[in-house]
Parts: structure tokens; C-alpha cells; sequence
């Protein structure tokens, strides 16, 4: 998350724009098409578990390219999914083979752990809302799906979506910490469902297999409560064979099993950054653990940290 020492106000070089840019989101690297005058700011806030920052650059007679390669993922794991909401000129995104051109009042989402490219134009000015996996993955589990897709200022959730951002930057500083956490995880909850209606019916989300392993990822959401849950008691309730529920997640990369655990995993995580749960053990009976010392085991594993330091928070 970022804190306040973190943050470049007013900067007039473009290398130390670039390098708290790298500090503050990403590391990546950079191309620019010229080497005119340069002016840039940053500020951000916190919102619970999001931070929420406005940025500008005004690079005259040139564009700025920024890559995020695999060389840059494995020098900084971090591992968030990032809102981009742009107010004022154009701001291209690359990634997962989707591109896509960013201009006023859009928004889209990128993955900071899969390799992108943005250009930006000569003069932008943008909001950021870094959001930690598990909250956007417990809301939406197929983000991914949706990353480097416009969503356009003209669409009336996108513009209910929009609105809520900009207003975060607005609020009071002074704003009480818990209500803060509640707007967060408001706007998250909107966002999730902008994402759900915008992509619902396309064409890169249609096909038989598709929609039905979007019916047994709805059926284990829904049921993360159950430790009894297995492959075959989940092909059970779907009217599926066991070695069909295994194709259709193989189709992802992934095995039933550990798509169930990572929802738990980010089911916990969420109900502990955002005050739904206070203690640990709540947090690992709501969403079918029954082993404590493994549960702590592999929160740290896949967050970086045990869960109690997130509850104390």
C-alpha cells in the first residue's frame, strides 16, 4: 500500500516520475518518442485495503511507453489488479493479446502480475485504484477475463462506476478509518457488478463450456462454507462427471481443487481486510477450514502475510 514518504508531488523530471511510478505500482520499464519538457504529480489515499491516487503528465512533443515485461514481474511480486479511470486525454493498454484505447471518462483493468504495455499521451491525467487480488478475485473470480477491455464513459454503469471514483478522491481526509474501509469495499462491490453486466453477454465469454463452468464456479462460491466439499460432490450437485469438472478447469490452467482453495483463500482474506470477520478462526470456520495451523500456513504463502496481522489492521 502506499504511504504518504512514498509520494512525489509535483515532479518536473521524467526519470523521477518514472522511478516513483515504479515505487509506488509498478516496476517497469520505459520508452519515450522525444525529449521535450516534462511535469508530473501523484498523490494518493487509502480506503481500506485499496489506495486511491490521482496522477497527471504533461510531456510535450512526445508519448510515454511503459512496459511491464517478465523480467520486472520477477524482480516485483507484487499482485495487485488496477483500476485505470482517465479524465483527461488517451492512455492505451496491451495485455492478455487485448488492446484497447482508454479516453475521457473510460475505464479499464490490467493485471500488475501478467506483462502489459500503456502509452500515454502527451497530456493525461488519471485516477489509479490499486485493488489486492483477493478482494477483486472474491468479487469477480474471472477477472481475468476482463482485463484490457474498455469500459466507455457512454455505458450507465461505467458512468455509475466512474462517478464513485471520482468522488473517493474527493472525500474529507479526515474521513473516519471504518467508514473509509465501508466506501471501499462499496465501490468495489459496484465495480464487480459494472464488470459482470458490461461482459456478461460477449462474445469471448460465450460457448457451452464456458457457461458451464461459470454455473460450477457460482455453485462453490456459494457453498465455501461446506468443508466437506469435493470434486465429486461438486460434480454431484452439477449433474457433471468427475472427469468433466477436471476439463472444464483444465480449459483455465487450473485443477477444481485449487480453484476451491484459492476462493477460500480470498473469501478469508476479504472478510478479514474488510471488517466482516475480526478474528482469525472466524475467518477459516466461514469458509471451510478446519485446520488452523494450515490455513495460517497458506494465507502466508499465497498474501505474503499471516492472517492475524490483516485483522489486527
Amino acid at each position: 500500500m502506499l504511504s504518504a514518504q512514498n509520494i512525489v508531488g509535483v515532479s518536473r523530471c521524467f526519470e523521477q516520475w518514472h522511478h516513483a511510478t515504479c515505487h509506488n505500482y509498478s516496476i517497469t520499464d520505459y520508452r519515450r518518442t522525444g525529449r521535450g519538457t516534462f511535469s508530473g504529480y501523484i498523490s494518493a489515499r487509502s480506503f481500506g485495503a485499496l489506495t486511491v491516487s490521482q496522477l497527471s503528465s504533461s510531456a510535450s512533443e512526445s508519448r510515454i511507453e511503459v512496459i511491464r515485461g517478465s523480467t520486472e514481474i520477477r524482480a516485483d511480486p507484487r499482485d495487485h489488479f488496477m483500476l485505470l479511470l482517465v479524465y483527461c486525454g488517451d492512455v492505451g493498454l496491451a495485455q492478455s493479446g487485448r488492446t484497447a484505447r482508454v479516453l475521457n471518462g473510460d475505464m479499464i483493468i490490467y493485471d500488475q502480475a501478467r506483462p502489459f504495455t500503456m502509452e500515454f499521451g502527451a497530456d493525461t491525467r488519471q485516477i489509479i485504484v490499486t485493488i489486492p487480488r483477493a478482494l477483486m478475485t472474491s468479487r469477480v473470480p474471472d477477472v481475468e477475463r476482463f482485463t484490457a477491455r474498455r469500459i466507455a464513459s457512454a455505458s450507465k454503469l461505467g458512468t455509475l462506476t466512474a462517478t464513485v471514483v471520482r468522488q473517493l478522491v474527493e472525500l474529507e481526509p479526515s474521513l473516519d478509518e471504518d467508514v473509509a474501509n465501508r466506501v471501499g469495499a462499496s465501490a468495489l462491490d459496484i465495480l464487480a457488478t459494472t464488470l459482470d453486466v458490461e461482459f456478461s453477454g460477449d462474445a469471448e465469454g460465450k460457448g457451452r463450456n464456458h457457461e458451464r463452468l461459470a454455473r460450477v464456479k457460482r455453485y462453490v462460491v456459494a457453498n465455501l462454507h461446506d468443508p466437506e466439499m469435493t470434486v465429486d460432490s461438486i460434480a454431484t450437485a452439477q449433474n457433471l462427471a468427475p472427469r468433466t469438472l477436471h476439463r472444464l478447469f483444465s480449459a483455465e490452467g487450473t485443477t477444481p481443487i485449487r480453484w476451491l482453495w484459492q476462493q477460500r483463500l480470498s473469501a478469508s482474506y476479504k472478510a478479514l481486510a474488510e471488517g466482516h470477520v475480526r478474528h482469525v478462526t472466524d475467518a477459516a470456520l466461514s469458509f471451510g477450514f478446519t485446520d488452523l495451523s494450515h490455513f495460517s500456513r497458506a494465507f502466508k504463502k499465497t498474501f505474503g502475510h499471516a492472517p492475524h496481522t490483516l485483522a489486527r489492521r
